[in-house]
């Protein structure tokens, strides 16, 4: 499942990123790496962002963005 689909409150892990090379530069250079456990925690009203949680920091991403990385619930 892609992490646009993940509902909210839900431990994910970061299975890959199938982004083009400078979105997936930006995205490792905000921690999203392979192996980051994340969690989805709030969506907007129009569904056209999410923000994410990850370790102390929360990050909103575009949907499109979201729908590039591939993630894994934790067991």
């Amino acid at each position: 499942m892609n992490l646009s689909q993940t509902p909210k409150h839900i431990k994910v892990v970061i299975k890959t990123i199938s982004a083009q090379s400078f979105l997936k530069k930006r995205l490792l250079s905000l921690g999203l790496s392979v192996g980051k456990e994340i969690e989805v925690t709030e969506m907007s009203l129009q569904k056209n962002t999410i923000k994410i949680a990850l370790g102390f920091s929360a990050i909103a991403l575009r949907m499109e963005e979201a729908q590039m990385i591939e993630v894994e619930v934790v067991a």
